[in-house]
């Protein structure tokens, strides 16, 4: 039969301290933070997946302005450079950063060689020469390599090397 007497804390059984619930506090913090992290690593994935299927629409749109520049209706040209004009400003909007080769030394990292173009200058080997379509990367991560034309050295006369 009870005496009376109310439950204290010493009576209650198996109640967590101060120094245990400090702990389950930092470790749902830091659970929340991994999901968080995962999270917005899968989006930046999705946002990159996106972006490199747009990538070949933005190349067409380019291909589409050089054919038509021998067309006599400069009205369609401008239609085309302003959906394609669009088309860019939503990509940049999204980090999405172009990267032209032209000019620069050839980097296996941010260019593909679909050319080999034989020189003579030496400090034409190694160039890119001409970029046959631009590069796109975002943030550190390239999505897509510059293809180019690079220089490589001519051997004898007329005939390039092997």
């Amino acid at each position: 039969m009870p005496t009376g007497e109310e439950n204290t804390a010493e009576d209650s059984p198996e109640r967590p301290d101060r120094a245990s619930l400090t702990r389950a506090l930092h470790e749902l913090e830091s659970a929340q933070r991994r999901v968080q992290k995962n999270a917005e690593r899968i989006y930046d994935e999705k946002r990159c997946e996106l972006i490199v299927e747009l990538l070949p629409v933005l190349d067409n749109l380019d291909r589409t302005i050089d054919a038509a520049k021998a067309a006599t209706e400069p009205v369609l040209i401008a239609g085309v450079r302003m959906v394609r004009a669009q088309l860019e400003s939503l990509l940049v909007r999204y980090g999405v950063e172009r990267v032209d080769a032209a000019g620069q030394r050839f980097d296996p990292a941010l260019h593909e060689a679909v050319v080999a173009t034989p020189v003579l200058e030496p400090n034409l080997v190694g160039a890119v020469l001409r970029q046959v379509a631009p590069g796109y990367r975002f943030g550190d991560k390239v999505l897509r390599a510059a293809r180019v034309s690079v220089g490589v050295i001519r051997h004898g006369p007329g005939r390039p090397s092997a």
